[in-house]
């Protein structure tokens, strides 16, 4: 049975799932543990905190491709994209690991590394658009999106909590071997995953036509346009707190305990959110959960304004976290259901390119003036966007139904 032979599956737990479920779990578990051992090695190697943000900035500098990757997955079989890209990332993270068990490492290989990793994932993420609504009966896509999210969620959790404890213990170099390790396993679980059969393209088109009649089909519907306005929104409603929580942590006395605690119950809360999801499955509305997730994601926000102790703030972070599991899983299943299968890769990856700039953009718009006002007027300020933003969605969800995909070939704009 090849990769593109159709599957029409009956139940949630069905092998293609379960494998894509564990698959996606331990992969998590080795990107949250690459990420501290990574980082530390870039520290060990020169000392520099500069040289961890260029390092980090070049990871995510290939975001703004992803567009163009959409039309080339669209245009090819799902299975390949998906096992290359896992035995690409997992070789590189080896070919680091190896190298910094030798000795001491170039910052400049660190950063080629860095930047091709960024790259497959540029290429990986369109191809893993839509996955969940493959391998799933459609009356259970609300369930299954809960359970990859609160799977992901918990070991993306034990990666950061568990990977400083792994790294301090066995080493950098070690570590980014298990991580490479880690992609290696899920490339060969992908090998047993069956994957429907998608739609052929049209016969003669070109790589500038599929990438052209993706953008028209994103332009056919308000849904479509404003999917990748609500990630960004929701990613730059994060930045601040990456930005400004070690200061304030600092000013209520929880000082770095304070921050690792305040992230870890902020995850924390996303798993329980997650988790109650995959138990409700279908009575969930995806459209009012992502506008009212986005609602409490500002209201939490613009409670940190307030917040006078690390006590309430740990409370706001597990609310935070509950608030975000919602809005992630109405996102998901809105695209999931708006959007036709054959344009999966071309929307999920503006989604992607539009929610990952969300976040430096935000911290380089908010660089300049941090230090010149007050802590709690940003998160205010950042906590009323996002109010505002959730029913800006509202309407726009009002304008046309969730529950249908929009048809292959919207008429030009």
């Amino acid at each position: 049975m090849t990769s593109d032979q159709a599957v029409k599956p009956t139940t949630l737990w069905n092998k293609n799932f379960l494998l894509w479920w564990l698959g996606g779990a331990q992969s998590a578990f080795g990107t949250a543990l690459a990420g501290i051992a990574t980082s530390f090695l870039v520290l060990h190697q020169t000392g520099s905190a500069s040289a961890m943000g260029i390092n980090l900035a070049l990871a995510m500098l290939p975001a703004i491709l992803q567009p163009f990757m959409g039309a080339l997955v669209d245009r090819w079989p799902l299975k390949p994209p998906l096992v290359l890209g896992n035995l690409l990332r997992g070789f590189l993270q080896l070919g680091i690991g190896f190298l910094a068990l030798r000795g001491s490492i170039p910052v400049e290989v660190i950063y080629v590394a860095s930047f091709l990793t960024g790259l497959v994932g540029a290429f990986y993420g369109p191809a893993t658009a839509g996955m969940t609504a493959r391998l799933v009966p459609a009356d259970q896509l609300e369930r299954a999106t809960g359970l990859m999210q609160g799977a992901t969620q918990t070991m993306t959790m034990l990666g950061f909590v568990g990977g400083g404890f792994l790294v301090a213990t066995i080493g950098r170099a070690p570590s980014l071997l298990l991580d490479g390790a880690s992609f290696l396993l899920f490339a060969g679980l992908l090998l047993f995953v069956v994957l429907p059969e998608r739609t052929p393209r049209k016969e003669g088109e070109t790589f500038w036509q599929s990438f052209t009649a993706g953008i028209r089909y994103v332009r056919g519907s308000a849904i479509m346009m404003g999917l990748p306005l609500l990630a960004l929104l929701l990613n730059a409603s994060f930045a601040p707190l990456d930005m400004l929580m070690p200061k304030r942590m600092l000013a209520l006395g929880a000082g770095e305990q304070g921050y690792g605690l305040f992230f870890g119950l902020l995850l924390a809360g996303g798993v329980v959110g997650s988790l109650v999801i995959a138990a409700l499955g279908r009575k969930i509305n995806p459209a009012l959960s992502s506008v009212w997730g986005m609602g409490l994601m500002g209201l939490t926000t613009l409670g940190l304004a307030f917040a006078h102790s690390a006590l309430q703030m740990y409370v706001l972070a597990v609310a935070t976290g509950l608030a975000n599991a919602f809005v992630n899983m109405g996102i998901g299943v809105i695209f999931q259901k708006r959007i036709a299968p054959e344009y999966f890769g071309r929307v999920g990856s503006l989604l992607g390119m539009v929610g990952t700039i969300g976040m430096p953009a935000t911290l380089l718009l908010l660089a300049p003036i941090a230090d010149r006002i007050a802590i709690s007027t940003i998160f205010a300020v950042s906590g009323v966007l996002a109010m505002l933003g959730a029913v800006v969605w509202a309407a726009i969800l009002k304008r046309e139904p969730v529950t249908a995909p929009l048809p292959a070939e919207p008429a030009a704009a």
